[in-house]
């Protein structure tokens, strides 16, 4: 998720609530493990067991994702000029990692489920249990959702997509133990452990491309771009933009383009014209680090980064 809004909003960043999204994390996670071993060792069900695991990897990564938060949010030093944002990916990798090895560990105990399949022992109390994990992955969820309208942090992100798909897993089990509870076959209960663990490989995939794309400083998607440009030329002055060049690193985003103006403008015309249209990105961006290089609009821009990029591409 990238911090977005249209050009009239001046909501303020607020990088404390991705801190309240961290700490909500693991009160919560600290919760649901409590619950569902209670559950698992009432039921003996691998898909309890699975979501019991999930639960566990939830908590190293919760606490990984915080200790990512806190150090995300120190300021800038002489060592890191840009700040220590981007430790929010290399988090996001390692949470892609702990769920990854989770699924892979819960393919396995289904596979033994299978070849010596065990009674799962399912209540009613058990799936209350269960029920009681679906509302406050749902509270965490809201708490979460609430915190990236002002800190648009990945580490917040990627829990807010993963605990997302807890709701659905959870749910899965609550109606795999009624269909157990009713006569359903002892097979059931493993077959859907194996798509909880496929389940967990695509969460993994989605957050590791994220960690990926923060760490390897991936253009800001097409849209963003288009919206960031068109900002630009509402100014009168700016008679045209290229080299637009952006990235995420934590909760901020960097913008860096060559701004057309007027060749007969002063330089202290062209400072102030650059002055304003970043303030005027800023309203829309309030995360946004920019830096603006002024170019005489008509004079040919034949050694500009941008056509470097692209005789590169020309010539792969």
């Amino acid at each position: 998720m990238i911090f977005k809004q249209d050009s009239n909003n001046t909501t303020e960043i607020k990088r404390g609530y991705a801190l309240v999204a961290g700490v909500a994390s693991l009160v919560t996670v600290a919760v649901l493990i409590g619950i569902k071993g209670f559950a698992y060792f009432q039921s003996d069900s691998v898909s309890i067991l699975g979501s019991l695991v999930d639960s566990l990897m939830d908590a190293g990564v919760s606490l990984i994702n915080f200790m990512a938060i806190r150090y995300s949010l120190k300021p800038a030093d002489h060592e890191h000029r840009y700040g220590h944002g981007k430790i929010e990916g290399l988090a996001a990798m390692f949470q892609a990692a702990f769920i990854a090895g989770a699924g892979v560990f819960l393919v396995f105990e289904s596979l033994r489920r299978f070849t010596k399949p065990e009674v799962t022992e399912s209540s009613l109390l058990v799936i209350g249990i269960m029920v009681v994990s679906v509302v406050l992955s749902l509270i965490l969820i809201l708490v979460q959702r609430f915190s990236l309208r002002y800190a648009p942090s990945l580490a917040v992100e990627a829990e807010h997509a993963h605990y997302s798909g807890d709701i659905l897993m959870n749910g899965g089990v609550i109606v795999v133990l009624l269909a157990l509870q009713y006569g359903a076959p002892s097979w059931l209960d493993p077959a859907f452990a194996v798509l909880i663990a496929c389940y967990l490989g695509y969460t993994a995939k989605i957050i590791a491309e994220k960690g990926v794309n923060m760490l390897l400083d991936r253009e800001l998607p097409d849209d963003l771009r288009a919206q960031i440009e068109d900002i630009i030329l509402q100014h009168p002055e700016a008679k045209g933009v290229h080299d637009l060049r952006t990235r995420k690193s934590g909760m901020d985003i960097y913008i860096a383009f060559d701004l057309e103006i007027d060749p007969d403008k002063s330089l202290r015309s062209a400072h102030a014209i650059a002055l304003k249209v970043e303030r005027k990105i800023l309203k829309a961006f309030p995360n946004a680090e920019i830096m603006i290089h002024t170019d005489p609009a008509g004079v040919p821009h034949i050694d500009s980064r941008n056509h470097k990029i692209e005789s590169r591409d020309e010539e792969i």
